[in-house]
């Protein structure tokens, strides 16, 4: 099939599934919003304000945008996001908003069996595709926000999906943190990334029993190679989500169950270090 084809095929798929959710982002967005093509009109509002956006989507909305990121044709649900992009939605709520609440319902939905492993890792690894396309416009519009706080975010050796150390990083991008990730989720890049420059924190997201058993040695050897003695180890993730009581003997600094409770709990743990010095 030629391109030309395909997002024929693609137009036709979501104008069947989302008329109403279109027709709802154009009655939302301020018409002066959808007449620009400048990325600069998604620059972010600041986070106390995001959840009463005039543009963010129902649940409703967001139940027919599941529904296209599972079942139709390969790149209907991209296309539904230029959609909501050349209306005018923030690319903020986007990426740190919208796709998170997708990931946690396909989360929920596995969890409650209405929806298979392989579905769940189709929908993830089309987010993950997704927000990476939208990562370096995220980034530009997050410069002026840097402050000299560098964190490492990486899942444990041998991780499928970085979904959730990519929204992880996003939420800590956003609040002035210099993000580093592996490439891969192996201990060798892992390690490179931890000796190759000074951070603040290590963030390590568990998605396993297997990896949970392996987590003592990897923190303390994260710690030994580490160029700053007094690095603040982050722990969180799938398995944390589920089993908490299971990290009890875990010794990290912190454990948080979502990206916002990571970045306050460390923008805390950072304030009362400084306290002491």
């Amino acid at each position: 099939m030629n391109s030309l084809a395909k997002k024929e095929l693609i137009r036709d798929v979501v104008s069947t599934q989302l008329p109403d959710l279109i027709e709802e982002i154009e009655r939302k967005v301020d018409v002066s919003a959808s007449r620009t093509s400048s990325n600069q009109n998604w620059v972010q509002e600041p986070r106390a304000r995001r959840d009463q956006h005039p543009n963010s989507l129902n649940q409703e909305e967001i139940d027919q945008l599941t529904g296209l990121l599972l079942n139709t044709e390969e790149g209907a649900f991209e296309f539904a996001i230029t959609v909501l992009k050349a209306h005018g939605m923030p690319i903020d709520y986007i990426v740190l908003e919208l796709i998170p609440v997708i990931a946690r319902k396909l989360g929920k939905e596995w969890e409650d069996d209405t929806l298979s492993f392989a579905d769940v890792s189709i929908g993830v690894s089309r987010l993950e595709r997704v927000i990476h396309k939208l990562d370096y416009l995220f980034q530009a519009n997050q410069l002026e926000r840097q402050q000299d706080k560098s964190i490492f975010i990486s899942g444990c050796p041998g991780s499928q999906h970085s979904l959730g150390t990519l929204i992880f990083s996003n939420f800590l991008t956003f609040c002035g943190w210099k993000v580093h990730r592996p490439k891969q989720a192996d201990i060798e890049s892992i390690t490179y990334g931890i000796m190759s420059k000074e951070h603040q924190a290590i963030a390590i997201s568990v998605s396993t029993l297997e990896q949970l058993e392996q987590l003592p040695k990897l923190i303390n050897l994260l710690r030994e190679k580490s160029k700053n003695p007094g690095i603040i180890v982050l722990i969180g993730g799938p398995l944390y989500n589920k089993a908490p009581d299971e990290f009890e003997h875990i010794l990290a600094d912190i454990k948080a169950f979502s990206p916002e409770e990571s970045v306050q709990k460390l923008e805390q743990h950072l304030s009362q270090l400084e306290k002491n010095t």
